[in-house]
């Protein structure tokens, strides 16, 4: 499976005319195209807050081309953005990133991060971004891989998955997502993580020679009604 992170800048005021659209007509149409939408968010926190950020699934870079290709022409969908555009574009730009999943990826192993939304008030997520230093993506992702998801798991972290950057964005990218009831619980488990003497032991290790992880960007994204991801 490849998952396309795709975020927009909306245009200046316009963010519920997006919202508009997409809850009441593009999600509704995806779905007839066969498209498989992930989750949907607003940024709670973070860098930009006038954004939308959601994620697709794919089997293939085929099957997105051709998918794509039959959306873009659909004359309902041209028809709705001529109508919802008649003021002025919603988005000013568009950016999007191809990843590909890590073997522990919890979503790809399919571990639930929670129980049935129905059962619970939904989650914000954490979208993390990870900026490797030169050449060290793959220890980067193998200290993932080999201690910080069980250590996380150890702490009660819900992980939803963990990406590996493959087009758009850089090379040197690890992208991985968590679920909180709240903020007051990520402070805790992230205290709790950052105390644990083994993550002391292991960070140590994994940089003997010198830090691996450059910059590490976070956005704290909040469901939309319409996300399948709650």
């Amino acid at each position: 499976m490849l998952y396309e992170l795709r975020r927009y800048d909306v245009a200046p005021g316009k963010l519920p005319a997006l919202l508009d659209r997409f809850g009441n007509f593009t999600v509704h149409k995806w779905k007839e195209f066969g498209f498989r939408l992930i989750g949907f968010w607003t940024p709670m926190l973070g860098e930009k807050s006038n954004q939308v950020v959601y994620i697709w699934g794919w089997e293939s870079y085929e099957e997105r081309a051709r998918k794509n290709a039959v959306w873009r022409a659909d004359p309902e969908r041209v028809k709705k953005w001529v109508e919802t555009e008649k003021d002025g574009p919603l988005v000013n730009r568009v950016y999007n990133q191809l990843m590909e999943p890590t073997p522990y990826s919890q979503l790809d192993k399919g571990e639930a991060y929670g129980p049935d939304a129905a059962s619970r008030a939904p989650y914000f997520f954490e979208l993390r971004e990870y900026q490797a230093m030169p050449q060290k993506i793959t220890n980067v992702s193998d200290r993932f891989g080999g201690f910080t998801c069980e250590a996380f798991k150890k702490h009660g972290f819900r992980q939803v998955g963990y990406w590996l950057n493959r087009i758009g964005g850089n090379d040197h990218q690890l992208i991985y997502m968590l679920a909180w009831e709240n903020m007051n619980e990520r402070v805790a488990k992230f205290d709790a993580f950052g105390k644990d003497p083994d993550r002391a032991r292991v960070f140590g290790e994994s940089e003997k020679n010198g830090p691996i992880v450059q910059q590490v960007t976070t956005t704290i994204l909040r469901p939309t009604a319409f996300s399948p991801m709650k």
